[in-house]
C-alpha cells in the first residue's frame, strides 16, 4: 500500500514538472517582424521561403 502511494506521487509529481516545462518553455511569438526572411534590409522581391 505505502510503496504504491509512494509511486503514484512520483508519477503525478514527474507528469507536473513536464506540463510546467512545456508551458514555461512557450517562447514562439507570432510577430510577422521576427518571422520574415532577412534579405539585407530590402524588401524581398518575391517569397524568400524555399
Amino acid at each position: 500500500m505505502l510503496m504504491t502511494t509512494i509511486l503514484i506521487l512520483i508519477l503525478m509529481f514527474s507528469n507536473l514538472l513536464m506540463i510546467l516545462s512545456i508551458i514555461l518553455s512557450k517562447k514562439s511569438f507570432n510577430d510577422r517582424e521576427k518571422c520574415s526572411p532577412f534579405e539585407c534590409g530590402f524588401d524581398p522581391k518575391s517569397s524568400a521561403r524555399i
